[in-house]
C-alpha cells in the first residue's frame, strides 16, 4: 500500500506545471504568432496528409500545392481553398496519438491491477465462498495494463489528440 501512495504521490507530482517568475513585458512592435504564418504551410510537402478547416467546408485531404493565396489539395478530386477563407491548417498524427493512448491505458490499468489485487487471502469461519488467491498483485497489473491499453490506443487514435496546427488564421 506504501508503495502505491508513493507512485500516485509521484505520478502526481510530474503532473504540477513548475512554477517560473513572471516577467515584465517588454516595448516590442506587434508580431504575428508562429501558428498564423502562411509560410508554415508553404513549406509542406506535396503529398502530405493535411486537415483543412474553412469558413464554410473542412476536409481531410493529401496536400497538393500551395501558393501565396490559395490552397490545393485532392481527396478524390481537388479541392480549392482560398487564403481568406482558411481558419486552421492541422497535420495528423493519429499512430503516435493511439501510442500515446496505449501508453495512457497501460498505465492506468496497470496501477488499478495492481491496487485491486490481494497479497493474501485467509480463510474465516463462517465464510460463505472459500479464498482463492489464483492471481498476484503483479499478474493483475499485467492483466490491467493490457487491457486498458488495448482500449487505450484506438481511443487515442481515433480522438487524434497530438495533431499539430501548422496555420491558424489572424
Amino acid at each position: 500500500m506504501y508503495r502505491l501512495i508513493v507512485v500516485i504521490a509521484f505520478l502526481a507530482a510530474l503532473t504540477v506545471p513548475a512554477q517560473q517568475p513572471t516577467q515584465q513585458p517588454t516595448q516590442q512592435p506587434a508580431q504575428p504568432s508562429a501558428g498564423s504564418n502562411w509560410q508554415h504551410v508553404q513549406a509542406l510537402p506535396v503529398g502530405a496528409s493535411i486537415n483543412v478547416k474553412a469558413r464554410t467546408s473542412h476536409a481531410s485531404c493529401t496536400l497538393k500545392s500551395v501558393s501565396a493565396d490559395s490552397l490545393t489539395c485532392t481527396h478524390g478530386k481537388d479541392l480549392i481553398f482560398q487564403r481568406a477563407d482558411i481558419l486552421t491548417i492541422k497535420i495528423p498524427h493519429r499512430g503516435r496519438s493511439a501510442l500515446i493512448g496505449a501508453a495512457i491505458g497501460a498505465g492506468a490499468g496497470a496501477i488499478v491491477g495492481a491496487a485491486s489485487g490481494s497479497s493474501s487471502c485467509t480463510q474465516q469461519a463462517g465464510q460463505l465462498f472459500p479464498c482463492f488467491n489464483l492471481f498476484s498483485r503483479g499478474d493483475l497489473a499485467v492483466i490491467g495494463a493490457v487491457a486498458v491499453g488495448v482500449i487505450g490506443a484506438p481511443i487515442g487514435g481515433l480522438t487524434d489528440f497530438t495533431k499539430s496546427t501548422v496555420y491558424k488564421a489572424p
